[in-house]
């Protein structure tokens, strides 16, 4: 995977995509090349070539293009489910031909493997646990805003939502004939290590892995690290679905 040079153009990957002879996988950025790397490694015997897009909409703009004309080589696209993690059972939003994690992210599906609540002990998972359930009274009004439309801040970083009361009590008023998505909160608390936003799930878990005092602390990089080191079913899943795209 590339990683040293800046972040180029949905134009210049097109023009590159067209040109070159190895099979490439455009992924979305360059925060996930620890698990990417992990990838090209299991994969090594198909010589294969990571490259970030950049975001999603890059991805699957690309996705859109290389499709209307013919290139020398394979390419495969993955995506983060974002959102798309909430669709009805049978509808699909995921363009064909598009592979996508199994959780909202990356890091839903690395956090899932890596068991990464394990490494917290008994004091530790109770406060885990109670951020995750006032965050999740949050969380799940933002993204009902945000699924029917309306403006939303579903990815504001844990530490404003669980920290500033004055923002928290203001963002989770109804609005006049609003109601409480009483059946999506439920739904995410039962799933929240596959379905909450992947990168607040991780900023919730660093609140305790880098509190003061704490003997051991893991940051977000360690921890993903951790997570795809482990090979698990996440894993395993997506090297799957690649040499499938691949047979």
């Amino acid at each position: 995977m590339r990683t040293d040079k800046p972040q180029v153009t949905t134009d210049e990957l097109f023009e590159l995509l067209k040109r070159t002879s190895l099979t490439t996988i455009l992924v979305e950025g360059k925060d996930d090349i620890i698990f990417y790397r992990k990838i090209e490694e299991e994969l090594r015997e198909y010589n294969i070539d990571m490259l970030p897009a950049g975001n999603k909409n890059s991805v699957l703009e690309l996705r859109d293009r290389i499709s209307q004309i013919s290139v020398l080589a394979t390419v495969i696209f993955i995506v983060d489910k974002d959102l798309w993690v909430h669709s009805n059972p049978g509808e699909d939003l995921c363009p064909v031909g598009v592979l996508t994690t199994d959780g909202y992210s990356i890091e839903n599906d690395l956090f899932a493997d890596g068991d990464i609540e394990a490494l917290l002990d008994t004091r530790e998972l109770d406060q885990y646990h109670s951020d995750i359930v006032k965050f999740l009274k949050w969380y799940a009004l933002a993204v009902s805003r945000a699924l029917h439309g309306k403006d939303s801040a579903f990815r504001t970083h844990p530490g404003k939502v669980l920290d500033d009361i004055d923002f928290y009590l203001e963002q989770t008023k109804l609005s006049e004939g609003e109601a409480y998505p009483v059946d999506l909160l439920d739904f995410i608390k039962t799933n929240y290590k596959r379905v909450l936003r992947g990168k607040s799930l991780i900023a919730i878990a660093q609140r305790r892995f880098s509190a003061n005092g704490r003997d051991v602390k893991h940051s977000t990089k360690q921890l993903i690290a951790f997570g795809a080191s482990r090979r698990g079913e996440n894993f395993r899943r997506i090297c799957k679905l690649i040499r499938g795209e691949l047979a």
